[in-house]
């Protein structure tokens, strides 16, 4: 059994445990979830099953939409409802004043991830390290903010709609933003409304994956799920050899290929996996397929 699975994450459960759960339902060897909610988020949370665990990076790499509500007045440690009140400052924002620094957080922003996270630091999770009140040093690091608007809200609390990159932290923009205006913040509600391709009004419940019926319907092929990337069709005669994981010439193949773009790569109307152009060559970074096996149906 292979395809990914758009799980709706309860908030007081961590990803991996949402995770455990669809690994067993569906009584798969393997699984693995496309990029960590915080444990008190819900929201969208592609499960990836089977040989499907091959795209979970690919998926990841998609932009993510949140729903986030920002309160004034108030920082913790963890810079969500569930932690400890750090710092508190008068806080007297109105709605034209945190639009107005919106701009300045569009584009590509460096961001400090939050002390509590699971980001590793000498291979030890962040958050283990800040239980233990040890010195944290993780430097900023990029992150792209595409999108934001405000939805709701006139003075110290906001609700704010986000579509970013992989890896940005809410909860650190907000912090930022509040920084910005001279007084502190924490965000007090978080949903995860889209990654890459799945979306929140699509997702299934842990609950509603408890039926054979659901978790039937649920399950989205490798390829639906791929659906967000530039495919390309190998002529039939190439199949044999492209099925073996060898390059392809490309001259010979005769495809237009761009340099430096992942494409995924379909020879007979079967999946082969995903393959990018190095220089005259068409090569397979993630084979998928397994020769002799059913490429949705066989587990690997």
């Amino acid at each position: 059994m292979n395809g990914v699975v758009n799980v709706l994450k309860p908030p007081a459960m961590s990803s991996g445990q949402a995770t455990g759960v669809v690994k067993r339902l569906f009584g798969s060897r393997k699984a693995g979830h496309t990029g960590t909610l915080d444990m008190g988020a819900a929201g969208v949370l592609p499960v990836c099953i089977g040989r499907a665990t091959k795209i979970a990076d690919y998926i990841m790499r998609g932009q993510k939409e949140y729903i986030a509500e920002m309160a004034f007045g108030c920082e913790t440690d963890t810079l969500d409802s569930y932690g400890k009140t750090v710092d508190r400052q008068h806080a007297d924002v109105d709605r034209g004043a945190l639009e107005h620094i919106i701009p300045d957080f569009l584009g590509e922003i460096m961001q400090q991830p939050p002390a509590f996270s699971a980001l590793k630091q000498a291979g030890q999770p962040l958050y283990k390290l800040a239980l233990r009140g040890e010195e944290i040093h993780k430097p900023p690091r990029q992150v792209t903010i595409y999108d934001m608007q405000v939805l709701a809200g006139t003075h110290n609390k906001f609700l704010l709609k986000i579509a970013c990159s992989k890896g940005t932290y809410i909860r650190s923009l907000i912090r930022d933003m509040a920084h910005r205006l001279d007084t502190v913040a924490y965000m007090s509600f978080l949903l995860r409304t889209r990654s890459c391709g799945f979306l929140v009004g699509d997702a299934y419940t842990l609950d509603e994956l408890q039926h054979d019926t659901t978790r039937a319907k649920a399950l989205v092929p490798i390829g639906d799920a791929l659906g967000f990337m530039d495919s390309l069709a190998l002529p039939d005669y190439l199949f044999d050899i492209a099925a073996s994981g060898a390059a392809i010439d490309l001259s010979r193949a005769q495809l237009d290929v761009a340099a430096g773009k992942d494409y995924v790569l379909y020879c007979k109307n079967r999946l082969l996996g995903i393959a990018a152009c190095d220089g005259t060559i068409l090569k397979i970074k993630t084979m998928i397929y397994i020769n002799g096996a059913d490429n949705e149906d066989a587990d690997a």
